[in-house]
C-alpha cells in the first residue's frame, strides 16, 4: 500500500523531471521516461533497505538508531545527486516517521509528539492519539478520533481507545462489526480484532492500556496478500482449450476468493458476447481445476465436464 503511493508520487516527480530537460529539440520518448522512472526507483529502494535496516537495528540499540537518522536526514537533505533529489521529500517523512515511533517505543512521548506534529498524514494523526493514551490526555486523543475519517483500521484504533478509558462494551461492539465484514480478513488489525473479542468475552478480561501503533516499516506486511495464487489461477484459467477458443470472450474475473468465501476454493467466472459463462473452482492448495454446474448446483472434474459437451 505504501508502496502505491510512492510509485504515484515518484511517476509524477518523473514528468516533472523530463519536462525541466525536454527543451532540447528532441524531447524524451517514453523509453526515455521509462528509464528516468526506473532510476528514481532504484533510489526508493535502496533507502527502503536502508530503512529496514535501521528499524531491525533500533530493536537492539535505539538511541544509537536516533543518532544514525540525523545524520541520514542531514545528508540527504544536502543531496545533489538528481534522482535522489527526487525522493528527498519522501525520505525526510519516512525518517520522521521512524524517529517518532522509536521515541514512543522508548517511553518518550512528548519528544514523540513533537516530531508527529510536523506532519499531517492519518499516520501522523494515529500516532498522535497513541502518544496521548500513554500520557492519559484522553480528551486530546478523543478530539483527533473524532476528526479522523471513519476508515475500518480507524474503527480499530477508536476500540482500542475505548479499551483504554475502561469502557468494554462499546469496544467489543466495533471489534465484532470489524469482524462480520469477511472482505477484510486478510488484513493484520482484523484479527487483532478477532483476539480482542476473544479477550473481551472472557469472564474477568484483559483490558488494552494503549493504543495499537501502526509502524512505518516498509518490508511490514498490512495484509495476506494472495497476488501470487490470483495470478497462477488467472494463467491456468485462461490456458484451458474451452477458454482459450470462447468465442467473443469478454471477461475472466475471480468472483469469490477463499477470504470472502471462508472456503477453500476461488470461483472463476469466464464470460463472453454471446452470453456463455463458464464457472470454475480452482482449489487453494492443490490449485485443482473443476467445474461448477451452477444450473444443477454440482461440481464436476474436467474430464466429466468435457463429456457433457
Amino acid at each position: 500500500m505504501k508502496s502505491l503511493k510512492k510509485t504515484a508520487f515518484l511517476f509524477f516527480i518523473i514528468l516533472l523531471s523530463c519536462q525541466e530537460k525536454s527543451n532540447s529539440v528532441f524531447p524524451l520518448t517514453d523509453y526515455d521516461t521509462e528509464i528516468e522512472m526506473k532510476k528514481v526507483g532504484d533510489e526508493m529502494t535502496i533507502f527502503e533497505n536502508t530503512l529496514n535496516k535501521l528499524y531491525r537495528e533500533s530493536e537492539k540499540n535505539p538511541h544509537k538508531t536516533l543518532e544514525k537518522i540525523d545524520s541520514l536526514y542531514k545528508a540527504y537533505e544536502n543531496e545533489k545527486d538528481i534522482y535522489k533529489v527526487q525522493i528527498k521529500e519522501n525520505i525526510a517523512g519516512d525518517l520522521r516517521m521512524l524517529k517518532a515511533e522509536l521515541l514512543y517505543n522508548m517511553g518518550k512521548y512528548e519528544r514523540s509528539i513533537d516530531i508527529l506534529k510536523m506532519g499531517t498524514s492519518r499516520h501522523d494523526e494515529v500516532g498522535l492519539v497513541c502518544n496521548y493514551v500513554k500520557l492519559k490526555k484522553f480528551d486530546e486523543a478523543k478530539r483527533i478520533l473524532d476528526s479522523i475519517p471513519n476508515y475500518t483500521f480507524n474503527t480499530f484504533i477508536y476500540a482500542n481507545f475505548y479499551e483504554t478509558i475502561g469502557k468494554k462494551a462499546e469496544a467489543l461492539k466495533i471489534y465484532k462489526s470489524i469482524q462480520k465484514d469477511k472482505g477484510i480478513n486478510h488484513f493484520v488489525y482484523y484479527k487483532l480484532a478477532v483476539e480482542r473479542i476473544n479477550e473481551l468475552e472472557k469472564e474477568t478480561p484483559t483490558l488494552l492500556n494503549s493504543v495499537y501503533y501502526e509502524t512505518g516499516r516498509p518490508d511490514f506486511e498490512v495484509c495476506d496478500a494472495d497476488n501470487e495464487n490470483r495470478t497462477k489461477i488467472m494463467k491456468l484459467i485462461s490456458q484451458l482449450p474451452e477458454v482459450k477458443h470462447l468465442k467473443n470472450w469478454n471477461s475472466t474475473e475471480i468472483f469469490e476468493a477463499p477470504r470472502l468465501n471462508g472456503k477453500n476454493y476461488y470461483w472463476i467466472k469466464v464470460n463472453s458476447d454471446n452470453n456463455e459463462q463458464f464457472n470454475f473452482f480452482v482449489y487453494q492448495k492443490t490449485f485443482e481445476i473443476k467445474y461448477y454446474d451452477k444450473k444443477n448446483n454440482k461440481l464436476l472434474s474436467l474430464n466429466d465436464w468435457r463429456k457433457t459437451r
